[in-house]
């Protein structure tokens, strides 16, 4: 805390007392906007064409260009896609005169025979990106909804350097630039969103959050010092749309779809109202804005999903002394999901000569509704044996149904202000995010015990997809075989994160000589919480009267019907317990449930899963931004430090014995993160940038609370680390951007991340002696989340996107859209050496082509996630690789009049499936297929 207060002072004493002598120089402000619309024009270019000094508008259209001498200057005012413009000023009698620039669209000339549609919006996004400070790519809302992409996770896996995760078919998590998924921030208008992940990370899953509720997407690979600095991968900023225009902006969408694999329909709505009140010679379109808008998607799809693990045991019984890879089990599992997203975003923002202020709240809400049936086959009971390759005796058959239900909320505030004093600018904000996850599940387990089970196909248990069944006379579809009524359990689990800041950020215009700087300096209060609490209840029947005949239970719950096709034809999966059959039968029989011997599991279960985290994070920067001619020279310091403190419980268990100790921990750290920034603008449409920057990466939530799972009957030691250090990186980016008058871009750069202490969980499969602390647990198997020694991230990237207006005829609204980007890594822990980074995938890519004419606009879209890493075991035999996989999209939409359309969307049009393997491509641990959805709607826009 003490560096922390001795930086901000020195920086302010620096910036008051050590300020340049400067000549005497001007400033000039206005507004550029499009001059059909009047809306404004963000990232519009304006330069002093005397000296090449230059500035950009802001998300209003705003500028303000200072450095300007005495005399007559002529400045030049650009933006993709627009006619270049020219205006002569004379200083000082033009100094406090507020310009109005309009520009008028390039295209217009086309305007009878193309439709300009796909790129027109993206040409606002492509102008920030052009103006950016750093290496960043922008996506707007108009780009988003040329794709048929409802989520936030499934907008971003059309970029450069993004890999996805997916739940259910949609896209939920992501990585960027082959780092783990927690090195990544999500950020709404700037600041962290909090996380209720059910997994613990610290990056929250983008299924939340409707894509239709933000005004843009900016992805910031090389990060500035007056930004969170501990984004190894890169921050993801949604920031809401706010009202540009004096008249009243209607946007609405109803629609609905068609799921294959659920046979079942989607809904979709949107309605979103903005306008500006008030306008005067300052604010042309009115100091008031509001904009209002909302969303609702209600999805019923489905998945079909093959589950195995495998692991070292004796050969079959002829052939012993010898060790195979075999499965543990495999698991069957018809997933029938009701999905329901909403979305709200309420913006007021007033703005006079020289001050704005912005409010801002935003709502998220998902919810899941699950019947899961699964088919499982247990190889690894006590006493089963393989007697060939592909059969095993006294192995046990298994099937059982969960009602699971998830809701996720997430609840925004943010209140930022802009004030300028001459050359001083002091702008500030707090924001408060709270989030919530809600869990319960009721599950009922139904087996076979001691049944001698075969795979009946010519490979076995290493086919893709064994076809495994008992021995005759048992048949596998029959009700009757399922004779024991194995568990019931309930769960129910809640997750409360909050993350609330505090901000502000003081920068003043200097000339050194004839050179335009900015210094600026800031500073932030974060205070963040991660609260989780579970129940989980075993119970099991009581029924000294025998009222029920437990070895029939199954057959009074079974459904009338089996799933068609399952996993594409390729297996027959038999009856499913129905939702509603079997909610009766438990509360008829609800009085006879008790606890169960496995109790002790359960309250093991409840209390490893229990915990609190509080972190409070104090952050000040300083950074000096200086344009000499063609090159801007960014450099900058920040200095974080963290205070975190977590309690959980010490869980010991002994027999049927559990004993939970509460206990807590703490730790605190600090970073200085230098960073340069260097751009060099051989024109106004080439850029050619540098980055050096110097980030951190914190740990999960869940892998540094000090919980302890210690299970003696299981030989089993899980422990938290609440040593668990932050990973430290140091970043190098080169890009070069090359922009496109008609509004479109070819980029390409290169990366390199070299990390220290990055976090991955260690897995020893038995100790060879006993863990310090903990006696007698030679031979238990341990895990826990530890640091590497080092790893080192490279790669390249090429974008690409251009409307084809230089071909003939209705051929000009033809536009192409390509990125490719490559990732490699090796990293070392204390048990191996060159390996991939957990969540690298070596190739990820898009490529799109659309037309537009007169009325009617296609696109079809193709996307590649590479393979990588999902989970790290101590040896490769036991990694977790997530495989490859493409998807195929397509949108239509026909123009009906000037504010009425018609579209049509089609998604993962081949049905391509997802796939994981433990090891090798042989040993199959996960196949899941969700199906292709179609979406059919109307459009309005006024």
């Amino acid at each position: 805390m003490k560096r922390l207060l001795f930086l901000t002072v020195t920086t302010l004493c620096f910036l008051v007392a050590g300020m340049p002598v400067q000549a005497q120089t001007y400033e000039i402000q206005g507004t550029i906007v499009d001059a059909d619309t009047q809306e404004p024009l963000p990232g519009a270019a304006v330069y002093d064409q005397a000296n090449y000094n230059g500035t950009a508008t802001d998300l209003e259209g705003h500028f303000r260009l200072t450095g300007l001498k005495s005399g007559k200057t002529v400045l030049t005012f650009s933006y993709l896609g627009y006619k270049t413009e020219e205006k002569t000023v004379n200083m000082p009698a033009d100094h406090h005169q507020a310009m109005t620039i309009r520009l008028s669209p390039a295209d217009k000339v086309l305007a009878e025979v193309v439709v300009v549609g796909s790129f027109e919006g993206q040409q606002r996004a492509l102008n920030q990106q052009r103006a950016a400070d750093n290496i960043k790519n922008v996506v707007s809302a108009d780009l988003i909804r040329k794709f048929p992409d409802k989520n936030v996770a499934e907008a971003l896996q059309r970029l450069p350097g993004i890999n996805i995760a997916r739940d259910k078919g949609e896209g939920s998590t992501v990585s960027i630039r082959g780092t783990p998924q927690h090195f990544t921030n999500i950020s709404i208008n700037g600041e962290q969103l909090a996380s209720v992940q059910q997994s613990g990370t610290r990056t929250e899953s983008l299924d939340l959050i409707p894509a239709d509720q933000l005004g843009s997407i900016e992805i910031t690979k090389a990060l500035t010092a007056d930004m969170d600095g501990d984004a190894v991968g890169g921050n993801i900023n949604l920031r809401t749309p706010t009202a540009r225009s004096d008249k009243l902006r209607v946007k609405g969408d109803l629609g609905m779809g068609f799921n294959d694999l659920s046979g079942k329909l989607n809904y979709i709505g949107k309605l979103q109202l903005s306008r500006r009140f008030f306008p005067d010679a300052n604010t042309s379109q009115g100091r008031f804005g509001v904009l209002v808008s909302g969303s609702y998607y209600g999805n019923n799809n489905s998945e079909d999903r093959m589950d195995a693990s495998w692991s070292g045991i004796k050969k079959p019984v002829e052939m012993v002394n010898e060790r195979l890879i075999m499965p543990e089990d495999f698991q069957f599992r018809k997933t029938e999901n009701k999905r329901t997203r909403v979305g709200t975003t309420v913006t007021l923002d007033y703005k006079v000569k020289h001050h704005e202020i912005v409010f801002n709240y935003m709502y998220n809400y998902r919810k899941d509704d699950d019947v899961r049936n699964r088919l499982r086959f247990d190889f690894n009971r006590s006493g089963s044996e393989w007697i060939t390759h592909d059969s095993l005796r006294r192995g046990r058959i298994r099937r059982d149904i969960n009602l699971w239900k998830e809701i996720k909320s997430n609840h925004n505030f943010n209140l930022e202000g802009t004030h300028r004093f001459g050359r001083w600018t002091l702008d500030w904000g707090t924001f408060y995010t709270v989030s919530k996850r809600d869990h319960t599940s009721t599950r009922g387990d139904f087996a076979r015990n001691d049944v001698t089970i075969v795979a009946d196909n010519p490979r076995g248990v290493l086919a893709e997809v064994p076809q495994f069944r008992p021995i005759v006379p048992l048949n596998i579809k029959n009700p009757l075989l399922f004779d024991n009524f194995r568990r019931y359990e309930e769960d129910m689990g809640t997750t409360d994160a909050s993350n609330l800041v505090g901000k502000f950020n003081l920068q003043k215009n200097y000339m050194l000589k004839d050179y335009a700087g900015v210094f600026k300096f800031g500073g932030k209060v974060r205070s963040v919480t991660n609260d989780k609490y579970r129940n989980n209840r075993v119970l099991s029947f009581f029924d000294p009267n025998q009222e029920v005949n437990l070895a029939e239970a199954f057959a009074h719950v079974a459904g009338n019907t089996e799933p068609k096709e399952f996993l594409n034809g390729r297996y027959a999966f038999g009856p499913r317990v129905d939702k509603e059959k079997f909610t009766r039968y438990m509360a008829a029989h609800r009085r006879l449930l008790t606890e169960s011997d496995d109790s002790w599991d359960a309250e093991r279960l409840s209390k490893n899963d229990t915990y609190n985290a509080k972190e409070n994070v104090y952050a000040a920067y300083l950074i000096n931004r200086i344009q000499i001619k063609k090159i801007l020279l960014i450099t900058g310091v920040r200095y974080e430090y963290n205070d975190v403190n977590y309690s959980a419980f010490d869980v010991k268990r002994s027999g049927t014995k559990i004993v939970a100790t509460p206990i807590s921990g703490g730790t605190n750290y600090g970073f200085l993160l230098p960073s340069v920034h260097v751009k060099y603008s051989l024109d106004e449409l080439t850029n050619f940038r540098f980055a050096y920057t110097h980030s951190y990466a914190k740990p999960n939530f869940v892998d540094i609370v000090p919980f302890i799972n210690y299970d003696a009957d299981a030989a089993r030691l899980f422990i938290g680390n609440t040593n668990l250090k932050p990973s430290l990186s140091n970043n190098i980016d080169l890009m070069f951007e090359k922009y496109n008058r008609s509004g479109g871009v070819v980029s390409a750069g290169l990366f390199y991340k070299n990390m220290n202490r990055f976090q991955f969980t260690r897995i020893i499969p038995s100790l060879i002696e006993d863990y310090p602390g903990f006696p007698q647990t030679a031979g238990f198997e341990f895990r826990q989340e530890q640091n590497g020694e080092r790893a080192t991230v490279y790669g390249f990237e090429f974008n690409f996107m251009r409307k084809l207006n230089f071909l003939p005829g209705a051929m000009k609204g033809l536009s192409a859209y390509l990125n490719y980007t490559f990732t490699g890594s090796d990293a070392s822990t204390q048990d191996r050496s060159n390996m991939r980074l957990p969540g690298q995938a070596m190739h990820t890519g898009n490529a799109s082509l659309s037309w537009d004419y007169k009325g009617f606009s296609s696109k079809a879209s193709l996307n590649y996630n590479g393979s990588y890493i999902h989970s790290v075991a101590s040896n490769e035999n036991d990694d977790i690789i997530q495989d490859d996989r493409f998807q195929l999209d397509l949108n239509l939409s026909q123009q009906l009049t000037k504010k009425i359309s018609l579209y049509a969307e089609f998604v993962n049009i081949t049905n391509s499936p997802a796939r994981q393997y433990q090891g090798n491509n042989r040993q199959i641990s996960r196949l899941a297929y969700f199906g292709w959805w179609t979406r059919f709607g109307i459009t309005y826009r006024l």
